[in-house]
């Protein structure tokens, strides 16, 4: 920094250059003054490149961060985009697949419901056909129980009738061979009708 004008000197303190305070500056003191200045200004501006330059590749190393980072979000960005993409169209599918086969287990449970149906009427109408051929055989079995019952009566009526006429033929028979006398049958009729 160049020096102060107009200050106060210390007290007993003498510059071994330059003229004295509030004297007009000589050429060269004021040359030299101007170098002392430029040599200060350089010196500054040199601190403050390597400082900017320091800055800017700072900057450059945080572009190049940056940039990956976008770089790096934009591809997870369309990973996650895609992932989303399939995993929506998976979903989708699926869904699809699911509400095919609620219908086809629908139109299947229909079905068996229906063939169920069609089951227990048959089973009724073959319960109604066995008690209609239960029934009809029961009158059946009762006719040809009444008609044997008939039948027996009329066989013991006629079987009755036909010992009451083979009573009355051995009576007459018998009171024809008191009339008569004994008779004895010949030798080989004995043997034919014996023992």
């Amino acid at each position: 920094m160049p020096p102060k004008k107009g200050g106060k000197a210390k007290k007993g303190a003498k510059k071994d250059e330059g003229p004295e305070e509030g004297a007009p500056l000589t050429p060269e003191d004021e040359a030299k003054m101007y170098l002392a200045t430029c040599q200060s200004l350089q010196m500054q501006l040199a601190d403050r490149t390597e400082a900017m330059n320091k800055a800017q590749e700072e900057k450059r190393t945080l572009d190049e961060k940056v940039s990956k980072i976008q770089e790096d979000f934009a591809e997870e960005q369309k990973t996650a985009f895609e992932i989303t993409r399939d995993m929506t169209r998976q979903y989708k599918g699926m869904q699809e697949q699911l509400v095919d086969r609620i219908t086809q287990l629908s139109h299947t449970v229909q079905e068996l419901q229906d063939k169920l149906e069609d089951a227990e009427q048959h089973l009724e109408k073959t319960m109604r056909e066995k008690d209609r051929i239960i029934s009809l055989k029961d009158e059946e079995i009762s006719a040809m129980k009444a008609k044997m019952e008939d039948m027996a009566r009329e066989f013991g009526g006629m079987l009755k009738e036909t010992l009451d006429k083979m009573r009355e033929r051995i009576e007459l028979s018998s009171t024809n061979l008191d009339m008569e006398g004994p008779l004895i049958p010949p030798a080989h009729d004995i043997g034919e009708y014996g023992a």
